[in-house]
This record gives structure tokens, C-alpha cells and sequence, in this order.
């Protein structure tokens, strides 16, 4: 039994005391997040690198392939040699997708040493010689998944280097991203919000590819740069990476099925098995190779 006054004292401290002990269960629960966060924090910062770079710096006048492969084996790989000479643009074609991703893994250097087989060379030297700088300064490995990051189109695309317009413009259209710069008022001054989820998947990869073009690296590894992206587009942008990139002493590798980045090709290395399976122009393995011409027809 309460009286009138003892209901509203107890409902008004109810009240009082509702806010600080919900705040309370909230103050528990994000000390809980963060201590979690703070641990996956600490396991990252205490790892073990998975590779171990050298020391050596990269050749000031390479004679040779820029980029060589011999005998390498990784996942499905088994004994794969392959070389990018300077002003060269090469193909890869691998049927299986899995054995093109296992390429892309040993060639960013996400692959530690013993869980591969044969050698790597970046200009003449072992890429576990070179210091990582060196490496990182040589290769450029641009998957088809782009990240791009909060901040202006401009500022994406030069990654921190110090540029000026006319390069810009010119990686934008060696990789026919014109119109995503132009559908915009504020051109390369668009901002885009984090991962570029305001642009379309095609988007997306077209100014991932121009990014890697602005960078200018001797060593460009490309995987699948245009899964997103239209037939007509494609044909423009395979056009322009060529001019681009078939200049001494840049040396280009193309992991693609795609025939008009194939066609663009100095010469295409097919994979098959885990093996180098045929090598070659591609329109002559068009016309002589059945299973190449279905898988690049298909």
C-alpha cells in the first residue's frame, strides 16, 4: 500500500536512477569491444613478418628481364617459368582461377619462402635479396578488388606522391575513367566517401587501375583490371594501358582471361595444370590452341 506521495517518490527515483545504471551497461559492454580490439591490435603488432626482406637495393641499370620466374612453384603452381622483358607487355592466361591467384600471392610477396619453390627475380636480383623498399619501388601489384580510400578522387589516384594535373589527367584517361572524373562538378576534386562505395564496382576499377598507371612502376602486375567493367570501355582502356605501359624499360604482366586485354599482349603464357602449357602471340594461339580459344571466347 503506498499513499500518493511515496508512488511519485518512487517513480521520480526509478527515473533518476534508470539514465546512470543504463550508462553503466554501456560502459561495460564497449570496455568489452575495446579490450577485444586492443588484443587483435596487439596479436597484429606482435606477429611474425611472414616475409623477411633483404638488404640489397635495386640494380641502377638492369640488363635483362625486369621481372623473371624460374622453375617457381606455389599451391598449384609446379615449375613455372616466365619472363617480362623491358617495353614488354605479357599475358598470362590461367584456366584455373586458383593457380592465377596463387601468382598474385607470390609476386606481391604475401608468400613466405618455405612455402614456395624455385626463385623470383625483380632486374637480375632474388626478390628476397632486395630491401623492401627496393622491391615495393619495382613492383606494383594492383589486384582487381580496388580499395579506395576517403578523400578526393585526386588525392586516391596520386597515393601520396607529389604530382600535378596533366599526369592525373593523363592516368585518368590511359584508363578511360574520363567520364567518372567528368560526371562530377568538381572533377579529381570529387570526394569519395570510405572504400569508394559511392561509385559503381566498374568505377571503382578504372580509377584503381589509373592509380597504378600514375605510379608509373618499372614492374606492373595487373589481375583482372577489368572484370566490372563494359566491352566497349574495355577496349578503350586496354588501348590506352598499352600506350602507356609498352615503353622501355617498364615491363607489364596481365593476369587475365579477357581477349582485348590479351589482344593488346606482346605474347600470352597459358597455364594449364599448374604448368606452362603453351606460349605465344594470341591471335596465333587463337587460330592453332582450341581450349585457349574457348576459354578466351567463352
Amino acid at each position: 500500500r503506498l499513499t500518493i506521495g511515496e508512488l511519485v517518490t518512487v517513480v521520480g527515483l526509478a527515473q533518476f536512477v534508470a539514465e546512470p545504471v543504463q550508462t553503466m551497461g554501456w560502459c561495460v559492454q564497449l570496455f568489452a569491444m575495446a579490450r577485444a580490439s586492443a588484443a587483435r591490435v596487439a596479436r597484429v603488432l606482435g606477429a611474425e613478418p611472414l616475409t623477411r626482406p633483404g638488404d640489397a637495393p635495386a640494380p641502377a641499370h638492369p640488363d635483362g628481364p625486369r621481372l623473371a620466374l624460374d622453375d617457381v612453384g606455389h599451391a598449384g603452381l609446379d615449375g613455372v617459368n616466365l619472363r617480362v622483358g623491358p617495353g614488354e607487355v605479357v599475358g598470362v592466361l590461367a584456366y584455373d582461377p586458383a593457380d592465377a591467384e596463387a601468382l598474385v600471392a607470390l609476386l606481391s610477396g604475401r608468400v613466405p619462402p618455405d612455402a614456395r619453390r624455385g626463385a623470383v627475380r625483380v632486374d637480375g636480383v632474388p626478390a628476397d635479396e632486395l630491401h623492401v623498399d627496393a622491391l615495393r619501388g619495382t613492383v606494383l601489384v594492383e589486384p582487381h578488388d580496388v580499395t579506395l580510400f576517403e578523400g578526393t578522387v585526386a588525392a586516391n589516384l596520386a597515393a601520396g606522391a607529389r604530382t600535378d594535373q596533366a599526369r592525373l589527367h593523363a592516368a585518368v584517361r590511359a584508363a578511360a575513367a574520363e567520364d567518372v572524373v567528368d560526371a562530377h562538378p568538381d572533377g579529381l576534386g570529387h570526394r569519395l566517401v570510405e572504400r569508394g562505395v559511392n561509385l559503381s564496382g566498374g568505377q571503382r576499377q578504372r580509377l584503381g587501375l589509373a592509380r597504378a598507371l600514375h605510379a608509373d612502376p618499372p614492374v606492373l602486375v595487373l589481375h583482372d583490371p577489368t572484370t566490372a567493367v563494359d566491352a566497349a570501355t574495355e577496349a578503350q582502356l586496354a588501348d590506352g594501358l598499352a600506350e602507356a605501359r609498352r615503353v622501355a624499360p617498364r615491363g607489364t604482366l596481365l593476369i587475365t582471361s579477357s581477349p582485348a586485354l590479351l589482344r593488346i599482349t606482346d605474347r600470352v603464357v597459358v597455364i594449364a595444370d599448374g604448368r606452362v602449357a603453351a606460349e605465344g602471340p594470341h591471335e596465333r594461339l587463337l587460330a592453332s590452341d582450341a581450349r585457349y580459344r574457348e576459354e578466351t571466347l567463352r
